[in-house]
Formats: structure tokens, sequence, C-alpha cells
């Protein structure tokens, strides 16, 4: 299943891998999946003002979801977990 995403998820995601890489991450290598995560990072963006990573419930207010701001706290306790993050 192929879906159409908008050039700004595109480009996300593309900052958001070449990010990763510089620090040592790699995104997953499933691209509709990593497009689907900068869509819903961009969503969150637009609905609280920072990104707040889709894949955990938000307060809503930014003090509160310190957290869970992508990359969120969670990201490596994940990786050792799962052997990945979302």
């Amino acid at each position: 299943m192929s879906l159409d995403f908008k050039p700004e998820v595109l480009d996300f995601r593309d900052r958001l891998e070449r990010e990763a890489e510089e620090g040592g991450y790699h995104l997953n290598p499933d691209r509709e999946m990593t497009l689907m995560l900068a869509e819903g990072l961009l969503a969150n963006k637009e609905r609280y003002g920072y990104l707040l990573c889709p894949c955990r419930l938000g307060e809503g207010e930014m003090e509160k979801d310190l957290d869970i701001i992508c990359p969120c706290d969670y990201r490596d306790a994940d990786l050792d977990e799962y052997g990945q993050c979302y």
C-alpha cells in the first residue's frame, strides 16, 4: 500500500534521516512507516507547537510533555528493549 505524502512531509523525513545519521542513529528502513511518523510529528507540531512524539499520549502542555518531545527520553530504552523506537 503506497500513500501520498505532502512535500513538506517528504522533506521533513529526509531531515530526520540526516539528523539521525549525524547522531549515530538510523531511521527504520520502512520508508512508508517513517513518512507516517514524520507526518504525525508535523501534525503535533501544528497542534501543540512542538514535536510531540506521535507514539505517546501527551498532555498538550510543553512543560508536562518534555520527556516525549522527539527524540523522546524513551528512545534509547526502546532501542535496547525492542531494537527500535516507534
